[in-house]
């Protein structure tokens, strides 16, 4: 019975019943969250250990701030927080690093692909090169981009990314317009 309770429950109200001891709550929050952390970490870091390694800080940090953890955000928002910073780390101690891009970039593949293929059906937009567009960004306009292709909103980013919610639209608005004019897209 309580498995099924479990289920049903907030990410926070799990978040709180984890921080009072109940393991399963965590077990919970893991299992639902686990697989867009891993995304979100993977397309930015190219070394599938030190990924993993990324995401497993990311989740002993979780475990270890329990205790003092507070709903004024959204879990999935703090836990992708965590992750950024962690990240952060990463660059720093790996220097500045080439990313790997995965195709899930769906919202931003769409919507260039549309604006390319709109009125000009006999030349496709090719994916390759789309995604080798993609990994010249600055790494702020990539992670907003990944971040916002993951469904979080503009002040969700702005919490992960520690920017305003301005700067976080500004990034998505000269990412795209970078991606239209390497596409051959003109607004």
């Amino acid at each position: 019975m309580l498995r099924w309770t479990t289920k049903l429950m907030r990410d926070e109200a799990l978040m709180r019943s984890f921080a009072g001891g109940e393991l399963h709550a965590f077990e919970e929050l893991y299992g639902r969250h686990k697989h867009a952390l891993y995304q979100f970490v993977r397309r930015q870091c190219d070394v599938d250990t030190e990924c993993e390694e990324v995401v497993q800080d990311t989740w002993l940090a979780v475990v270890r701030t329990a205790s003092t953890y507070e709903a004024s955000a959204k879990f999935r928002t703090w836990l992708f927080r965590i992750a950024h910073n962690r990240l952060v780390d990463y660059w720093r101690s790996h220097g500045y690093s080439k990313r790997q891009l995965m195709t899930e970039l769906d919202e931003t593949i769409h919507s260039i692909r549309d604006g390319a293929t709109s009125g000009d059906t006999s030349s496709p937009l090719d994916l390759e090169q789309l995604l080798a567009q993609l990994n010249e960004l600055p790494q702020e306009q990539t992670e907003a981009l990944l971040l916002r292709s993951a469904g979080f909103s503009y002040a969700e980013i702005a919490t992960i990314t520690d920017s305003k919610q301005e700067t976080v639209k500004s990034r998505l608005r000269y990412a795209t317009q970078r991606m239209r004019v390497t596409a051959g897209v003109t607004s």
